[in-house]
């Protein structure tokens, strides 16, 4: 039985949108009566996305972006500020996988995985805290890489241990504030993409993409009101 989750009003951007977790988490945030504020790369995925969901438009805004560049990111919260006024509720949701030992990562690799996994949400989050009330909830993804260390994927590890130090310190950071930071940190996600990348790994034991997200769906409401810079383990029975 899923948990009823209110978040009437509220205003949610969610960035990797249309990836696996989040084309299933946005249809339970706005069953829960969220406004969406939906960014991915690729714009017929999020028109794709929001017909899906019959979400009206004055309820939900669509951008697309590579939230890569600050400029981007800096023009998504700028619109999402003229159309709704704030942000109660951020998601980072963008990410990347790539393998590599150190002698094996080249420089367009490194920067890949630091850019898009720990530059891009930085950049949203920076943009974003401005506008966003006392009592905001911003997300992360992190992973458990960094913790576990099995290894072979260094550039990956690295930039999720940024948003691991990221997630805590912004969590102090704006305690003041009441802005709740908190990261998930999953091992594999059965995803398509990711058995398509693994294809000699058992997946049945991967969480689904529904049960992570109900975890998300928890962090971002009143219920999760006591939690804060936790590094959350969603790994199933992985």
């Amino acid at each position: 039985m899923r948990a009823q989750v209110d978040l009437t009003g509220k205003v949610v951007l969610v960035a990797g949108a249309t990836g696996g977790v989040g084309s299933v988490a946005s249809p339970l945030l706005r069953e829960a009566g969220a406004n969406l504020v939906l960014v991915a790369r690729a714009h017929d995925r999020l028109e794709d996305l929001a017909a899906s969901m019959g979400i009206p438009d004055s309820q939900c805004l669509l951008h697309a972006a590579d939230l890569r560049d600050p400029e981007q990111a800096r023009s998504l919260v700028i619109r999402t500020i003229e159309c709704f006024g704030r942000i109660d509720v951020l998601l980072n949701l963008v990410g990347s996988w790539a393998p590599g030992k150190v002698t094996s990562t080249t420089d367009e690799r490194w920067l890949d995985q630091l850019e898009t996994n720990l530059f891009a949400p930085f950049y949203v989050i920076r943009e974003a805290v401005p506008h966003m009330p006392d009592g905001g909830v911003i997300i992360n993804a992190g992973n458990a890489e960094p913790v576990e260390g099995k290894g072979g994927q260094l550039a990956y590890a690295v930039a999720k241990g940024g948003v691991h130090t990221l997630t805590r310190s912004l969590a102090l950071d704006l305690k003041p504030r009441g802005i709740r930071v908190n990261a998930i940190m999953p091992r594999n996600i059965d995803t398509p993409r990711n058995r398509a990348l693994q294809p000699n790994a058992d997946p049945t034991a991967w969480p689904k993409p529904e049960e992570v997200a109900q975890v998300l769906l928890f962090l971002a409401s009143p219920a999760a009101a006591v939690v804060s810079g936790a590094l959350i383990p969603v790994y199933g029975r992985s």
